[in-house]
């Protein structure tokens, strides 16, 4: 007796195979340069707002997703008296590496800008206050130096004015000084969501490693920090066409069995 194969076992098969395995999470345990005594989320009490709680990144082919889970999501422009220009807090930019090398060990508490990891790239925004999102560029960072590690970051310090009157993490990048960085042709989106900000943008024409990715992330403030490498591999063929090619040959398959079943009936 043949046992036949239904389309529908070997769809849910190759789904199953393919549908968690370009997605990595990195949850919330980078403390950074921190003076004031207030642990990983400098804020006073019952204030959440400036909370991060993690961070995902997935790729498809070349095309980098990263998606940063907090609550200071939609409340960009917030504490304006607190912050240069009167502006408010704004979302920070994202930075990349291939490496990820903190000063100091967990929970990295002498870890900031000048002695901490080397960011060699940064995703741009192009108005850190919306409220849904827009676009991006990628700068590329220069060398740092022994004494300064990011000389193309600007700091939290570079956007908050408490005046001794509010505390806010010191000395943790932001933002890129486009001044000084230097603009690269490759643009992606980013988009505010309920609870989460996400950066969508192709990597193939940066010189980083396609398998292992260094972030760091955080309001202008600063007043928590996500940092950390991306250790999990991410397979190199496309998804989506392994997948197509696995469909093509269960239906190849399943022709055969149709004619052979033909031939037998006739």
């Amino acid at each position: 007796m043949k046992i036949k194969f239904p389309m529908c076992v070997a769809m849910l098969g190759l789904m199953a195979a393919f549908s968690n395995a370009s997605a990595t999470a990195l949850t919330d345990t980078y403390h950074g340069g921190d003076a004031h005594g207030y642990g990983d989320v400098i804020a006073g009490a019952g204030v959440h707002i400036y909370d991060v709680h993690g961070m995902d990144a997935s790729r498809s082919g070349s095309v980098l997703t990263v998606t940063i889970y907090t609550n200071f999501a939609g409340n960009a422009g917030t504490e304006s008296q607190w912050t240069r220009n009167g502006t408010g807090i704004g979302y920070g930019d994202l930075f990349l590496s291939s490496d990820w090398n903190p000063h100091g060990s967990g929970v990295y508490a002498t870890d900031n800008a000048a002695n901490g990891n080397h960011w060699t790239y940064a995703f741009t925004l192009d108005d850190a206050f919306s409220t849904t999102g827009g676009v991006g560029t990628i700068y590329a960072l220069g060398a740092g130096s022994a004494g300064n590690h990011n000389p193309d970051a600007l700091l939290s310090d570079h956007f908050m004015n408490c005046a001794g009157r509010c505390v806010y993490r010191n000395g943790q990048e932001v933002a890129v000084d486009t001044s000084r960085a230097v603009a690269t042709n490759t643009t992606g989106t980013w988009t505010v969501g309920n609870g989460f900000l996400s950066f969508s943008f192709d990597t193939s024409d940066l010189d980083l490693n396609p398998n292992s990715f260094g972030f760091h992330w955080t309001m202008y403030c600063g007043n928590d920090v996500i940092e950390g490498l991306d250790p999990v591999t991410v397979p190199e063929p496309e998804t989506a066409d392994v997948f197509l090619l696995g469909l093509g040959l269960i239906s190849l398959v399943m022709l055969r069995q149709r004619k052979a079943a033909a031939k037998l009936a006739s």
